[in-house]
């Protein structure tokens, strides 16, 4: 039997029309049978809603089954997660995540950088999706401004040397103003590190300053009590000698001071028996008696060492 041309082309287009149809269906039942089935991963929860009603329980990890395209699940992470201010992303607050610009209590310009971790407890997370929408939302809308007000908020309480000097004090205090805040927010703080404080060049040049002053100031100090102790050591010195001598001079008179004396004077004669001695005299310290103490081999002794 001959086909006409035209029923050719009528079964070719019904033939294109079935493929169309089959092909629709087996799309429309893979989106069915995939659409039913999603997974929560651990450190996650999920909210499932159904024609914009939140249900009340929360998608635990694991496999779970939905309604295709009546249902719909939003992922929230209850892991801890870190928000960062360290000037990576550009200057102060013009930049989403760049260092935070405050005034300290001497009104000097300090730019904060700061690493603060968080997270949210599971039985919040329908809460904070009712209030604020989504993840990313929450973090921008809430979480950041909290934090960028709160450290603002404490740096204005301390100087700017305090705020180094006393910085382990600053990020506590920051931290439990911070902690504070989160819980009004359905957010738990985990951890807040203050990374660095900047200040304005002519401040750090002033504190450069200040240091060598004050290394100068201390080396001024070494030296002075260096001075002290040689002055002490010098008084010390000259009282010993002032003692040897009164001791010397009563050792001196207690034991015939008068020998003493001749002896040390014989010890500078020059050998001459004949000595001038005041005026214009000769004295014989022989016939004078001054030598008749004086045993004769000790005068011959010292006589025949200045030959």
């Amino acid at each position: 039997m001959m086909v006409t041309r035209d029923e050719y082309q009528e079964q070719a287009r019904k033939l294109i029309k079935k493929v169309i149809t089959y092909s629709i269906i087996g799309l429309i039942a893979l989106i069915l049978i995939f659409g039913t089935f999603y997974t929560i991963d651990a450190g996650d929860r999920g909210i499932v809603r159904t024609f914009g009603k939140i249900s009340p329980d929360i998608s635990q990890p694991g496999l779970h089954f939905k309604i295709p395209l009546i249902q719909h699940v939003i992922v929230y992470s209850v892991r801890t997660q870190t928000i960062s201010f360290d000037n990576k992303a550009g200057t102060g607050d013009n930049s989403e995540y760049s260092s935070l610009f405050a005034s300290s209590k001497d009104l000097q310009s300090t730019q904060t950088a700061i690493v603060c971790n968080f997270h949210i407890n599971e039985q919040d997370v329908i809460n904070i999706y009712k209030q604020y929408g989504t993840s990313d939302t929450y973090h921008k809308n809430v979480i950041e401004p909290i934090i960028r007000d709160t450290v603002k908020a404490v740096s204005a309480q301390y100087t700017a040397e305090e705020l180094v000097t006393k910085r382990p004090e600053v990020a506590q205090k920051a931290a439990e103003l911070l902690s504070q805040r989160f819980s009004t927010k359905n957010a738990v703080l985990d951890n807040l590190n203050i990374v660095n404080f900047e200040f304005s060049k002519e401040y750090a040049t002033a504190i450069e300053q200040k240091a060598v002053q004050a290394q100068l100031l201390e080396k001024s100090k070494i030296e002075l009590e260096t001075i002290k102790v040689q002055a002490e050591q010098r008084v010390a010195q000259a009282e010993g000698e002032a003692k040897a001598i009164q001791i010397q001079t009563a050792a001196i008179a207690t034991s015939g001071g008068q020998n003493y004396l001749t002896l040390k004077w014989i010890e500078k004669w020059n050998g001459q028996v004949s000595m001038v001695n005041g005026g214009s005299s000769i004295i014989d310290l022989r016939s004078a008696g001054y030598l008749s103490s004086i045993p004769p081999s000790t005068i011959q002794n010292i006589s025949s060492i200045h030959q």
